[in-house]
């Protein structure tokens, strides 16, 4: 849905409509301006921080900003590149262009005029804390714009202000989480499930169930 949203290429069957209109009637490069998205197989630069965070370009401070807005401030220089191959390069692990890298491009793709923004499963690498912890941040950031979360994890699902359930590719539940729960339906059974499933060890090796935030 986010790839197809962000026009990469464009519906079969069916049509997506934005205020009434048909995605496919918008200026391509005037609609894409208006995105910031977040894949889970997001693109790495073997260019200067800088360039990975803003590909296209943008002051110095939206990019110091939308930094110290990701926890990444201190990852590396605006000038230094992104790849050991490099004089004064730096190798990130996969965490760190995950956590930081990514999400910064995205602050910096909202503070530069953008106010949708699509994450489709990229966070999928993380534990659960992890991924907690990144879209605190994230939509701390981008409180102004619409933001479209595809996941399949509740803990990242429940803070959001509307949940559609899709199931073979039809929306069967809509509503807040706590709507949802109440209702006893499929959220209700997958979210139960997965909870179940969260099982880590304390700092003493013994086990111990965590809740979904």
């Amino acid at each position: 849905m986010a790839k197809l949203l962000c026009r990469l290429y464009d519906p079969q069957q069916g049509s997506i409509r934005v205020d009434g209109i048909d995605l496919r009637e918008l200026p391509l490069p005037a609609w894409r301006t208006r995105l910031a998205a977040v894949f889970q197989d997001f693109v790495r630069y073997e260019l200067p921080l800088r360039d990975n965070i803003a590909p296209l370009g943008a002051p110095d401070r939206l990019i110091e900003k939308a930094l110290a807005q990701a926890g990444a401030d201190g990852l590396a220089g605006l000038d230094t590149p992104l790849a050991k191959g490099y004089p004064r390069g730096v190798d990130l692990s996969g965490g760190q262009w995950q956590q930081r890298v990514a999400l910064g491009r995205a602050i910096a793709t909202v503070g530069g005029g953008a106010d949708v923004v699509l994450l489709d499963e990229p966070t999928a690498m993380l534990d659960v804390r992890g991924e907690a912890e990144i879209f605190r941040r994230l939509l701390a950031a981008t409180e102004a714009a619409t933001t479209i979360l595809i996941s399949h994890r509740f803990s990242t699902v429940r803070q959001v202000d509307r949940i559609c359930v899709v199931e073979h590719g039809q929306a069967i539940e809509t509503g807040s989480h706590g709507e949802l729960i109440a209702r006893g339906g499929r959220y209700q059974t997958m979210y139960e499930l997965q909870a179940s499933r969260f099982v880590e060890l304390n700092e003493q090796g013994e086990e111990v169930i965590y809740e979904p935030l």
